[in-house]
């Protein structure tokens, strides 16, 4: 599966639970969402060096105005980099923890390890050693099973009237 195939995937599957996903859907997801959070701080450090900063991002959390050896810098209506990341790892929690959800079901364990591990003190390195893990062969209890496909079937023999 490809880069933006996964992500339109983990975005389209945003609310399912269910099934699984492969190690290439999720980690491409995953660096598709630190990708974002780094090209938000980029900009954060490129419109604060802008500004006459030369600390770097230490600036980049700019209160609307801000005052700097006897001279006021105005933000210019620009979110600060904190708002912009914020907003955007909300708006991608709820994708995030599905993909994740079906990443563990791949490996033939229950997505609540995702929801205990994560307030677990040290939780997230075992997390970590679950995402890398090869997918369970086969079917296992997780995947998602077709209910139309004994229906459609065709019948062999005669159909019984009792």
């Amino acid at each position: 599966m490809g880069f933006f195939q996964a992500i339109t995937s983990v975005i389209r599957n945003t609310f399912s639970f269910e099934g699984r996903a492969s190690r290439g859907e999720f980690w491409n997801w995953v660096l598709f969402r630190y990708g974002v959070i780094l090209v938000i701080a980029m900009l954060a450090v490129i419109r604060a060096y802008g500004q006459g900063y030369s600390d770097g991002l230490e600036a980049s959390f700019p209160s609307p105005t801000v005052e700097f050896e006897d001279k006021t810098i105005y933000a210019e209506g620009w979110p600060s980099f904190e708002t912009l990341a914020l907003v955007f790892l909300a708006l991608t929690f709820v994708p995030n923890a599905a993909v994740s959800f079906r990443r563990l079901h791949d490996i033939g364990r229950s997505g609540w390890w995702f929801v205990a591990l994560n307030f677990i003190p040290f939780g997230k390195i075992l997390l970590f050693v679950f995402y890398l893990q090869r997918s369970a062969p086969g079917v296992n209890r997780y995947e998602r099973r077709r209910h139309l496909a004994p229906l459609l079937a065709p019948r062999n023999g005669p159909v019984s009237e009792a």
